[in-house]
């Protein structure tokens, strides 16, 4: 009996406060469709990037002018560096098969000569593959002796680096604007529901009725605003994702991903609507009965 009493109760405050209640689950849409985008994004963003620094080469080109044993003698000095997972010698003669893998034309046809020089492959250790780092590292076999060049894609690291980091904090503080936005929203439409029915909530306390009997309606028309935000942003996410989908054929989403959007988006929603109503209720009953 309890239970249908606070169900009716329920609705009945979502009914009567409509407008203002509207107004809380876009906002909690908004907000929610915020968050997880920005969630999607950094992450993919992420693991491009970790993807990019576990698989970068740092490309060092010897002084064309030196044999191959000058070259070992280079390679031993490489090996000194403990942060140094792997190196691997690439002759003049493998320079030039790579050339013809990836050009499919043999450099001597083209040239009467093989002017590619001796170089190395280097991959960090993981732990190293920072731009800090890997521009000391630069530096320091650039000061070797008979090293002409070194080369890695320290651009695309670090633009990437620069990328996550605006979405991040540009995400961060978007977020605390509309979380503020549904705290003050989700609290005056309780404020207004407690209100509205202040005289029937005077006659339950008379009658014995408990605090909990008494707050839960309103606790539920939060977690109410909060489901109903969440199940338009998860609606939206999906519909978003589809189209990108259909737009770009790289890009795929699996079930499992649909299913993740579905469970954080409503889990979130009814969370932010039961933390916020059921902070806010308590406060604005006491009110009540401090004025008598």
């Amino acid at each position: 009996m309890k239970f249908f009493f606070i169900l009716r109760q329920t609705f009945n405050n979502l009914w009567r406060e409509r407008t203002p209640v509207v107004a809380t689950v876009l906002t909690i849409c908004i907000a929610l469709t915020i968050l997880i985008a920005l969630f999607e994004v950094s992450w993919a963003l992420y693991g491009q990037l970790s993807d990019l620094k576990s698989n970068l080469v740092i490309e060092v080109y010897l002084d064309p002018a030196l044999s191959e044993k000058q070259a070992a003698a280079i390679q031993k000095q490489l090996e000194q560096y403990h942060t140094i997972e792997r190196i691997r010698f690439i002759s003049k003669e493998t320079a030039a098969d790579i050339f013809r893998e990836e050009f499919g034309e043999n450099i001597r046809d083209i040239l009467d000569e093989n002017p590619l020089p001796i170089s190395f492959e280097i991959r960090l250790l993981p732990e190293y593959n920072h731009p800090g780092y890997m521009s000391l590292f630069k530096k320091q076999v650039e000061s070797i002796s008979g090293v002409d060049e070194v080369h890695y894609r320290h651009a695309v690291i670090e633009k990437l680096e620069q990328i996550t980091e605006a979405i991040m904090v540009s995400g961060i503080f978007v977020l605390i604007i509309l979380v503020f936005a549904m705290n003050l929203l989700i609290r005056n439409t309780i404020k207004l529901s407690v209100y509205a029915k202040r005289r029937q909530i005077e006659i339950m306390k008379i009658l014995g009725a408990g605090n909990m009997l008494i707050r839960m309606p309103f606790i539920l028309e939060g977690a109410f605003e909060g489901l109903i935000g969440g199940i338009l942003s998860a609606t939206g996410l999906i519909i978003m994702h589809k189209f990108i989908a259909s737009s770009f054929t790289l890009v795929t989403y699996s079930l499992h991903t649909y299913k993740l959007i579905w469970v954080y988006t409503l889990s979130l929603g009814i969370l932010i609507g039961l933390l916020t109503s059921a902070g806010s209720v308590g406060k604005f009953v006491n009110k009540i009965f401090s004025k008598k």
